[in-house]
This record gives C-alpha cells, structure tokens and sequence, in this order.
C-alpha cells in the first residue's frame, strides 16, 4: 500500500471520509450537517459562496505578487463529501479569516483536470493541496477535512511560512530500464498474481476490505483465467460479479462506485462512466463464459441506465451522476442517495434527476466504447455495436487534433487543445482497436495508428522508458511542469499498443511496449497499486508473442 502524504512539519494526515475508493477506509458512521455552498454559512462567517480562483498561471502570479500561499480544493461535482466540505468547512468564520489573509482558494474540477486527478486523485476527494507562490506542495491532504483540522493546518502554513515538501519535488526518474526477459515477467506475473490473492475477501467476495469495490480490471483477469479452465479463477470472478449486483440500482440499472462497512449492502450512490464500463465489460464476458443469460440480463441493465442517463445526443457518453439530489440547486430539497434511491421511478422522476456532468471526455468514451464492443460480442446485438460506433465517430470529429491525436474535451472547451493526456489516448485507441476488431472497418484502425504514433512519440519517455501522463504544458507551473508516468495510464497504453502491434506490427510499437513493462514492472509500483493490479496482469498477458 502506498504510504500516507508527509506534510506540514507537526500536522498529520487526515484519513477522512472521501468519495473515491483507491485505498482509502470507509466513510464513518456519521455525516456533518449537508448545506450546499450557496447557503449562507454559520454565524459570523461571510455570507455567499467563496470566491474560486481558477488553477492557472494567473493565480500563481497573483500569490507571488501578493505573497500568498495557494490553497487547492480538488473536488468532483458527483462527489458528497466534496460538497460537505465546501458547506461547513469553507463556511467556517475562522477558516474565512485565514484564507482571507494569507492564501488564494482554488477549486478544480477534477474530471476536466487529468493533470490534477493523475497527481492527486489516490487519495479520494475532495485532495486538499497546500502550494507556495511557485507552485511547489507544502503539504497535500486526503478526504473531508473538519473546519477546526483545517484552521490548524492553515495555521501551520502560516507559522512555517510555507517550507516546500522536498520529497514532492522530485523529478521523475529517466533511467534507461533494459527490457525484461521472459522468464523476469513470468515471475513478475506470479509474484503480481499472488499479491492479489492476498486481497480475496472470501466472506464478502471482491478484492479488499473495508471498502467493497467493483474492480473491473481484477474481475477481467479472474474471467481470463476462467477461460484457460483455471477452476478457482472461475468460481472467484463470478462470485464477486455475483455479489456487486447489490451495489447495482434495481431501479435505473447503473453500479454504484463502492459500499462501504466491508460489505455490498452500504453504497454510496454516485454513477461514474467508468464503472458502468467495467461493469458492462465483466458482465458481458461473464455471459460470454458461461452461457448464463442473468449475466447478460445484468449487462443489459447496467447499459440501460447508460442509454438513459449517461449519453448525449449525438452518442458521446457523459462523465457522471451526483450521488444526491439537488446538491447544486438552490432553493430546491437536499435528498440524500440513500433516501432517494430507495424511491421508484415515478417518485424519483417526481423529485428530478441527481445532476449528470455532461462533459464528455476522452478517456470515459474510450473505455465505454470498448465496454459495449465486448457487450457486441457476446450477445449478437447490433444496436450496441452502433451505439458504440455512433460514440466512436463523434468522439473522433469533436475531440480529434489534425495529427490524430484525442483531446480531454472538444475543441474550444476549457483547457483542451494545449495539451493531449496519456489517459484519453489510451484508453480510445484501445476502444477503437476493439471497434476494428469487431467490425473489420479501416477506418478504426487507421484513426488508431494515428493515436499509437502520438503515444509511441509526444508522450514516450525516450530515455527511461514508458509514457508520461501528458505531452508538455507550455502553462504549467511549479509541480505541475514535471510529467510523470502514471502505473494506471500507462498499463492501458500497453494494453492498446499490444492489440496494435497484432493488427498493424512495427518495429516502434513493439519497442515501446519492451521498454514500458519494466517501468510499471516493478515491486515498488506494483505495492503502491494495492488490490488494483488486475490490469497489469491483464497486460502482461495480451502483450506475449508482441513484446
């Protein structure tokens, strides 16, 4: 497991309720008083919401011309705990009057941010970031912090005058890695395989405790091992598959991202693109193995809540569901997930519908696309395979740059344009591998060589092997100018480069997957994944006979 933040000289770590399931414990038992940021905070704080700031050069030159600390709210928009903390914590006089004093506030969406959410998103939202005038980490924070924990550490800053963290300034290392050879990844994938058997819940089913997570990529492998007649693998994946179907809606069909109290019976409510994904993927491949027409069944629903609710009207799939009703409307009923889930359609529909983040990105439509092209083919049915084909071409006319290459966003949205994200690229050259795969169009494959060539090149560490999370930010300040190589990201672009190297074989694609593996290979990244290593196996197999 990876170890927790070192930050601020005396003040600790917080393992505080968050909205993200890497690895961190599970909600407590109670919830602090819900308002939403526009409420008037409690007495004696300023009234109205605070004054974001925008993560960018322009606030960086503003702390330096005013000799402020920067302060970071990493928050996602479908995130509960993200919106307690802006509610009671950054309402809190106190922590007004400091921030007011000594630093500028920032929020970042952390959806529309994959330089952000690949720096800081292990640690659950909302991530809490303390920053000199230069960009530099004095001391990174995980989860809900309590507004008398948050004076203190604002405090702190104040008291050190900010003294950088050294450990966070650290360049990425650009040693030349030497390919491994056969018998080296054999036992890279053992010792791999036997970490995760570590992390086999035997009581609950899945991979961990206390948190319950739908691990798409662990339940993939057990299937592939399932395949080759591996009995164990068999009897695990579809015992977990079975288990997580109570973390789906009975209603609507989506998944939930994880429950919490080590069990599946304590969800929390909030719909992400890519677990819908995994979801769909595992189910369909559960049916693909065993002929059992519930799994399909399973499939299906969880597509349905997609098809419904999660994509737009020209086919691109959107990011997320809120977890809560009205946790953004002012003037409108606050419903908690728990309370309003338990409702049927008409009285749901009768309340609304829990905010959908409409933005769709890159890497979300990638893996979906591939999700609905296994959904393809393991049930014949040709109005998957369009939708995935109708997500595929407009992803491909608003999100395409002239070399090819997938931007975050569309054009003109936000930030997109000035740089490409390892994450984006990936994961759509994979989908479109997979539509190529699935269809035989030559169109898919040579859309996918244009993104292979940009990963192989823009993004390659040439000299130490692997890829950097994007290509360079001419914007980017401080800790954020450094690229670093993401285990995540970097295992799909395997991943895709290997299905690459079978459709279209080159020598550079071949090459670049060699001096990848030992990059994310390594005993030291494959601790820091915990029970999320399924993808690295995953690679480690699709990449035999092309590495």
């Amino acid at each position: 497991m990876q170890t927790p933040w070192l930050l601020v000289s005396a003040v600790t770590v917080l393992s505080g309720a968050a909205c993200h399931p890497s690895t961190i414990p599970g909600a407590g038992p109670t919830t602090p008083p819900v308002a939403r940021a526009d409420d008037e905070g409690p007495s004696g704080a300023p009234k109205g919401p605070l004054a974001w700031a925008e993560l960018g050069p322009a606030t960086f030159a503003k702390a330096v011309a005013e000799k402020r600390f920067v302060v970071i709210d990493g928050a996602a928009e479908w995130c509960h705990w993200c919106h307690v903390m802006e509610a009671t914590t950054y309402h809190d006089p106190e922590v007004r009057k400091l921030l007011d004093a000594s630093f500028i506030a920032v929020k970042v969406d952390v959806d529309s941010r994959p330089d952000f959410e690949e720096r800081y998103g292990d640690w659950g939202w909302p991530a809490t970031v303390l920053m000199t005038a230069d960009g530099q980490e004095i001391g990174k924070y995980r989860g809900y912090l309590a507004p008398e924990k948050f004076v203190e550490i604002l405090k702190a800053v104040v008291a050190s005058r900010g003294a950088a963290d050294a450990a966070s300034q650290t360049a990425v290392g650009t040693e030349a890695k030497a390919p491994l050879g056969e018998a080296e990844i054999a036992s890279v994938a053992a010792w791999t395989q036997k970490e995760l058997d570590e992390y086999w819940d035997p009581r609950q089913g899945g991979w961990g405790r206390p948190q319950k997570v739908p691990l798409a990529w662990d339940n993939a492998w057990e299937l592939v091992l399932a395949r080759a007649g591996d009995a164990t693998a068999r009897q695990r994946g579809l015992v977990a598959l079975d288990r997580q179907r109570a973390i789906i809606d009975p209603v609507w069909g989506g998944i939930c991202q994880y429950s919490t109290d080590g069990d599946w019976m304590h969800p929390h409510y909030e719909k992400l693109m890519t677990y819908q994904a995994g979801a769909i993927d595992n189910y369909a491949a559960a049916f693909a193995l065993t002929h059992d027409a519930s799994w399909l069944r399973t499939a299906q629903a969880v597509r349905g809540f997609v098809d419904h609710f999660m994509t737009g009207p020209e086919g691109g799939f959107y990011t997320t569901m809120d977890a809560d009703l009205n946790a953004h409307e002012a003037g409108k009923p606050y419903v908690l997930g728990k309370d309003y889930y338990a409702k049927s359609d008409a009285d749901r529909r009768t309340l609304g519908i829990p905010r959908v983040d409409t933005h769709e990105y890159g890497h979300e439509n990638g893996l979906t696309v591939a999700a609905y092209v296994t959904l393809y083919e393991a049930s014949a049915d040709a109005g998957v395979l369009a939708s995935a084909e109708r997500a595929a071409q407009h992803i491909l006319a608003t999100h395409s740059t002239e070399q090819g290459g997938i931007l975050h966003g569309p054009h003109g949205e936000g930030e997109s344009g000035k740089v490409l994200y390892l994450a984006d690229n990936a994961a759509f050259g994979f989908a479109l591998a997979r539509l190529h795969e699935a269809t035989h169009k030559p169109e898919y494959l040579e859309a996918a060589r244009k993104i292979a060539a940009i990963v192989t090149g823009e993004l390659r560490d040439d000299e130490g092997g692997g890829f950097f999370s994007s290509t360079p930010d001419p914007d980017a300040i401080g800790v954020f100018a450094t690229r670093r190589k993401p285990f995540e990201d970097d295992v799909m672009a395997i991943r895709f480069l290997a299905r690459m190297q079978r459709l279209a074989p080159s020598d550079a694609t071949r090459d670049a997957i060699a001096h990848a593996i030992p990059v994310v290979a390594t005993r030291t990244a494959i601790e820091g994944r915990g029970r999320m290593v399924g993808d690295l196996l995953l690679a480690l197999e699709e990449t035999k006979g092309v590495r």
